[in-house]
């Protein structure tokens, strides 16, 4: 219970760790959804650009919320 008090910091070098993780994501993801193997390379590589937009897109939001209204 004590880590939802005293939350564990990192880096900002551990911030390059979310784009693989976006990358395993969305390589399962369109594994299994895909209909033809021919198309897979591309449309990981958009699935994948669409989650890291969507996680910047989120943090600006998130942080202007917190200079701007907090």
């Amino acid at each position: 219970m004590s880590i939802f008090v005293h939350p564990i910091t990192m880096g900002r070098n551990s911030l390059w760790l979310v784009l693989p993780l976006c990358m395993v994501l969305a390589v399962i993801y369109k594994t299994i959804r895909v209909q033809t193997l021919r198309e897979l390379p591309l449309r990981i590589f958009i699935l994948w650009l669409y989650i890291i937009g969507g996680l910047i897109a989120l943090g600006v939001v998130f942080y202007l919320l917190l200079e701007y209204i907090a």
